[in-house]
C-alpha cells in the first residue's frame, strides 16, 4: 500500500465549473443502528450528477473484535460480510471515490490483532487501491480551468483528511498542517463546520497574508442508542456536509443538509 505521505493527485473534468465533495465517515456496518435509509439516500445524492464526488475517512466498518468497546453480539453480520459490503458500494460508486482512509474500528481491531487492513482490501477488490491511505490522506484536486490566466491550468485544492482529529478553541489539528484548503474528520459523531483562520507569509511577493481553512466534521450513520445511550451521551444532529469547490477561482463553500 502506499505511504500516507504521498498524495493523491487527481483532476477532474475541466468542463465542471465546480465540484461537491461528500464526506462519509463513521457508517459502523454491521452495527444494530446503522441507518440504511440515511446511507442509501446520500448515496443516491452522490451519484445523481457527474460532478459530486466523496471522501472516505474511517469507521466504514463495525468490524467488532473480542475486548474491543464494540458489542460483538450486537453486530448484524460478521465481519467478513460488512468488508463485503463496503467493497461493493466502493464498487457502485467507481472514480467518484476520492480517497478512503482508515478509522479506529478498522486499523485498532484488525489491523492490531492479525495485520489485516478490511478498507485497503476492499479498495483493492474495487481496482482503486491508489486512493487508501492507512492513517491520513492529502487530496490534491484540480478542477474546472482557471479564467485568470491564458494557460489551460485547473484551479488547485489541497485537502487534508483523517478519521480522529482534535478540534478545540485554542488548538485544532488542522492548525498543524500548512498549505491546505480544507481538513476532514469525524470520529466524535459530532457534526460541525469550525473554520480557522492563519497568518502565513508569502516568501515570493514579501508580505504576510490571513488564509482560512474549511474544517469540517460531518456526522454518523447511527441512529441513537447502544453506547451511546449506555454512557449518557446525547443524540447527535444528523446532519452532514459537503463542500463545494469553485473551478474558475480560488473559492470554497461548505454546506450543510439533512438526508
Amino acid at each position: 500500500m502506499l505511504s500516507d505521505f504521498q498524495p493523491i493527485i487527481l483532476n477532474t473534468p475541466k468542463e465542471f465549473s465546480y465540484i461537491e465533495i461528500y464526506f462519509i465517515h463513521d457508517l459502523h456496518k454491521g452495527n444494530h443502528l446503522f441507518d440504511q435509509k440515511k446511507w442509501d439516500g446520500l448515496k443516491r445524492e452522490i451519484m445523481s450528477e457527474p460532478y459530486r464526488y466523496a471522501v472516505h475517512v474511517g469507521d466504514a466498518l463495525e468490524n467488532a473484535t473480542p475486548n474491543s468497546k464494540s458489542d460483538m453480539f450486537y453486530q448484524t453480520i460478521p465481519p467478513h460480510e460488512q468488508k463485503e459490503w463496503y467493497t461493493e458500494q466502493l464498487i457502485d460508486m467507481g472514480e467518484k471515490t476520492l480517497l478512503v482512509v482508515d478509522g479506529n474500528h478498522e486499523r485498532n481491531r484488525t489491523t492490531r490483532v492479525c495485520g489485516m487492513f478490511p478498507l485497503y482490501d476492499a479498495c483493492l477488490a474495487a481496482g482503486i487501491k491508489d486512493r487508501y491511505r492507512p492513517h491520513f490522506a492529502l487530496l490534491d484536486v484540480g478542477v474546472g480551468k482557471r479564467r485568470d490566466t491564458g494557460m489551460d491550468k485547473q484551479v488547485r485544492y489541497f485537502g487534508y483528511c483523517v478519521h480522529k482529529a482534535k478540534s478545540q478553541t485554542n488548538f485544532s489539528s488542522a492548525d498543524a498542517v500548512d498549505g491546505i484548503d480544507f481538513f476532514a474528520f469525524g470520529h466524535d459523531h459530532n457534526p460541525k463546520d469550525v473554520p480557522r483562520g492563519k497568518l502565513v507569509y508569502d516568501s515570493k511577493n514579501k508580505k504576510l497574508t490571513e488564509k482560512s481553512v474549511e474544517v469540517i466534521n460531518s456526522g454518523s450513520f447511527l441512529t441513537y442508542g447502544g453506547y451511546a445511550a449506555d454512557n449518557a451521551y446525547r443524540p447527535a444532529s444528523s446532519k452532514i456536509y459537503k463542500l463545494i469547490l469553485d473551478g474558475t477561482r480560488k473559492d470554497l463553500r461548505t454546506v450543510g443538509f439533512y438526508v
